[in-house]
């Protein structure tokens, strides 16, 4: 009895997994990108195996969660991978890329270069200061600049150049080792095995306050919200630039990308689709697309009080900025500053120090020379 207990529970939890899955699989990057492709990044899609994707959950687990040993042949697949990207992306170009795989990023991910996040928060928080030195003098003030530093450091952190950079953020990202548990679990019950990684073109003119996460509902343009929504962006308290963003998405959206996904409606009756606005000219760029469900965060809206309003009950398309302090924004600063690893004063983050910061394959060099 308790044997076949225990067999029901893992057969009820591979088809939840199962579920979620199917619901966000259009959601991908690689279902979307072949659809709106002129709209977004250019995108190199590099496939992953079965075997090379639990190399990348046994090395997570080997290094972070001691739960389990590499075994030779993980090292040689994610030296293969390596290979791949280096011959594949990196080999003859010089341009920047963003990294991801198919569900998403790893924005937790440690760079290769541990300080560079000191350094453009130090950086950011020293110009938010020359600019709006009578906010800085106020304990939420500073807290919110801190914010705004923060994580516009944590942004640019996840620019890459090379395949080594790459790796250093998939195999050290929490939220890539769960989707790859995931996916693999979902595999298991004859779930199709299609995973990539995702090289996608970096923009330096996309500045991440303005990007804005969008509402879809039946075809319709329902709510646009700021995509960070813990910031309260300087730039974005004026209220004519607040429907300037409003009607140039509006008009992005009804002219660019309706036209492209109304054709499936199976699929895109109802999304969340993430722009970003670049330079004076509000140029628009899809950034990625997610589920209209409450699995994808609603930032300054909320899937319960605002469902009226994601829906469409609203005679207009409602936007909404931070307009003030996030609250507790002194408390909060704390632990995103911690968990960034950011500080105002410059850190010794050598690989002395903390061998949990150190290099993949320094890492992995240990693991290959052990008796």
């Amino acid at each position: 009895m308790a044997q076949s207990e225990s067999v029901m529970h893992a057969t009820t939890k591979y088809d939840e997994q199962l579920a979620k899955r199917n619901t966000n699989e259009a959601f991908d990057v690689e279902a979307w990108y072949r659809i709106i492709q002129d709209q977004t990044f250019s995108t190199q899609f590099i496939p992953i195996s079965i075997d090379q994707a639990q190399a990348f959950v046994h090395f997570f687990e080997t290094r972070y969660t001691s739960t389990k040993s590499l075994d030779p042949n993980d090292i040689v697949l994610l030296e293969f991978i390596e290979k791949q990207l280096k011959e594949q992306v990196f080999n003859s170009t010089s341009k920047n890329f963003f990294v991801r795989l198919s569900a998403r990023s790893p924005k937790d991910g440690k760079p290769l270069n541990t300080q560079i996040i000191n350094r453009i928060y130090q950086e950011k928080l020293a110009d938010l200061q020359k600019t709006h030195s009578n906010e800085y003098d106020t304990v939420q003030g500073k807290a919110n600049m801190q914010l705004i530093a923060s994580y516009y450091a944590q942004f640019h952190s996840l620019k890459v150049t090379n395949e080594i950079e790459t790796l250093n953020l998939i195999l050290s990202s929490e939220r890539i080792y769960y989707d790859l548990n995931e996916v693999l679990d979902c595999e298991k019950v004859n779930h199709t095995w299609n995973n990539h990684i995702i090289v996608r073109e970096w923009n330096d003119r996309l500045d991440p306050s303005m990007e804005f996460r969008c509402f879809v509902y039946q075809s319709k343009l329902t709510a646009i919200s700021q995509y960070n929504h813990y910031c309260k962006y300087y730039h974005l308290q004026d209220a004519n630039t607040i429907q300037r963003i409003k009607s140039t998405i509006a008009r992005y959206w009804q002219t660019k990308i309706q036209p492209l996904l109304d054709p499936f409606p199976e699929k895109y009756a109802n999304y969340v689709i993430d722009i970003g606005l670049i330079g004076d000219q509000f140029d628009c760029i899809v950034i990625e697309m997610n589920p209209f469900h409450s699995t994808t965060n609603p930032s300054l809206f909320d899937w319960t009080t605002d469902n009226g309003i994601l829906r469409g009950d609203g005679h207009e398309t409602e936007i909404r900025v931070r307009l003030e302090y996030y609250p507790y924004v002194e408390d909060y600063i704390n632990f995103i500053l911690e968990l960034n690893n950011c500080s105002e004063e410059p850190r010794d983050n050598s690989r002395t120090t903390n061998e949990r910061l150190q290099p993949y394959f320094v890492f992995l060099e240990k693991i290959k020379t052990r008796p």
